[in-house]
């Protein structure tokens, strides 16, 4: 290869943002992910004390039916 050749194929490739859109998702991907994760961490116990308060009175009414 010539070195105009290879100039040539090096200002094609640093013009190309055809990948640049799929970066941008995979970063926006990672950033909701360590927010869902961060918010699991914060509120994770308080959430699941609320699920299992709800089951033992969604239980005491389908006891009580019997």
């Amino acid at each position: 290869m010539t070195s105009q050749r290879i100039q040539v194929l090096a200002r094609k490739l640093v013009g190309d943002r055809r990948g640049a859109n799929l970066v941008e998702y995979i970063i926006l991907v990672g950033v909701i992910a360590l927010i869902a994760i961060a918010g699991f961490k914060l509120f994770g116990n308080k959430v699941r004390a609320k699920v299992d308060e709800q089951a033992g009175s969604v239980g005491g009414i389908n006891g009580a039916a019997k």
